[in-house]
């Protein structure tokens, strides 16, 4: 993913701060990155328990590494990050076993909840990629949320998330969330409870 430089940007591999369930959150500033550590592209692979987790420190490895390190269980393999919103499971690690994850759209009645992954489709800021990012907290005008490869700042101390998103819950019960970028559509979030009412 291409991103400007940011004047307050971190260097890459730079501490932002601490997701819920203490999940570190690190700077993608590739402009940043070491040459000489960062040689060849097979050098930026992430493992935690010998369990791939994605590319130092994109958004795709944050999500599955705090899903992993929070729930057990992780997401298939995925290109792009916009592709996540088409997986239906994720594999938990002990049993290695499927379990399912549901998708639901922007816009929704059934509102995201803390642990949802947020994901963005490809476009505008996130050209070609997407994003993804975990939900950390909800409220009915705002969200939370805490991912990588976004900005690379460090987050303020003793917050828990990266930014807030502005969020509308009508009349009628739907969720709507406004993207802090003009040009950047939000798909939607991925739980791993349903329910029929909705």
């Amino acid at each position: 993913m291409t991103h400007i430089h940011l004047p307050d940007s971190a260097p890459f591999g730079t501490l932002l701060g601490y997701a819920p369930g203490g999940v570190a959150a690190y700077s993608s500033d590739y402009e940043t990155a070491s040459d000489s550590e960062y040689s060849k592209r097979s050098a930026y692979r992430y493992y935690v328990d010998g369990i791939y987790m994605g590319y130092k420190w994109q958004c795709v490895e944050f999500a599955r590494r705090w899903m992993y390190l929070n729930k057990g269980y992780i997401f298939d393999d995925v290109a792009m990050a916009y592709e996540i919103f088409n997986l239906r499971s994720v594999r938990d690690i002990a049993s290695n076993s499927r379990l399912p994850l549901f998708a639901f759209a922007n816009g929704c009645k059934r509102h995201p909840e803390p642990g949802s992954l947020l994901i963005w489709a490809e476009g505008g800021e996130f050209e070609e990629t997407g994003h993804v990012a975990v939900i950390t907290e909800v409220f009915t005008d705002k969200l939370r949320i805490a991912e990588q490869n976004e900005g690379h700042r460090i987050w303020p101390v003793g917050q828990s998330f990266s930014r807030e998103l502005v969020a509308t819950t009508t009349e009628e019960g739907e969720y709507w969330l406004q993207c802090s970028y003009h040009d950047a559509t939000i798909l939607g979030w991925m739980t791993q409870t349903d329910n029929d009412q909705y």
